[in-house]
């Protein structure tokens, strides 16, 4: 009778703690820890300024031949979105006045735009322009001679 008391009293005392937010098991070392759950890295969406569409003149022999057309996205950091829209007025100047200048010899040995380089010239544009890291990306979404 008394170890039956002993254990009610026992119980009784483990319940209380286990009331007030106490696990006395587990500051014995009786239980195993739970393992810290995994942190979960947070995806962030690239952000995207449309640039839109830039239409250059294929210039040969002092006449436009041609017009090579892409549409053109930047991938900026989230928080520099609204001051790379600010610096488009300038981006559409610089990229004209380059693609101007790259688009005819490249164009002579291709045939077709080369959207690669076109890509990686318009990067080292942006970066002149805006400055480095403003622009993370630039994406070439659709190039066409007309």
């Amino acid at each position: 009778m008394i170890v039956v008391a002993f254990l009610v009293m026992l119980a009784g005392a483990v319940g209380g703690l286990y009331y007030w937010g106490i696990d006395p098991l587990a500051k014995l070392g009786l239980v195993p820890t739970k393992a810290p759950e995994p942190v979960v890295a947070v995806v962030v969406p690239p952000t995207f300024v449309d640039f839109g569409l830039l239409v250059v003149p294929i210039i040969r022999d002092r006449e436009v031949r041609n017009q090579a057309e892409m549409i053109i996205r930047l991938q900026v950091p989230s928080d520099k979105k609204e001051a790379v829209a600010a610096l488009l007025p300038r981006l559409q100047a610089g990229f004209l006045e380059d693609m101007i200048i790259f688009l005819p010899p490249s164009l002579r040995e291709h045939g077709t735009v080369d959207g690669e380089a076109v890509r990686r010239r318009l990067q080292a544009d942006s970066d002149r322009i805006a400055g480095p890291g403003m622009v993370k990306d630039v994406v070439v979404e659709h190039a066409e001679v007309k």
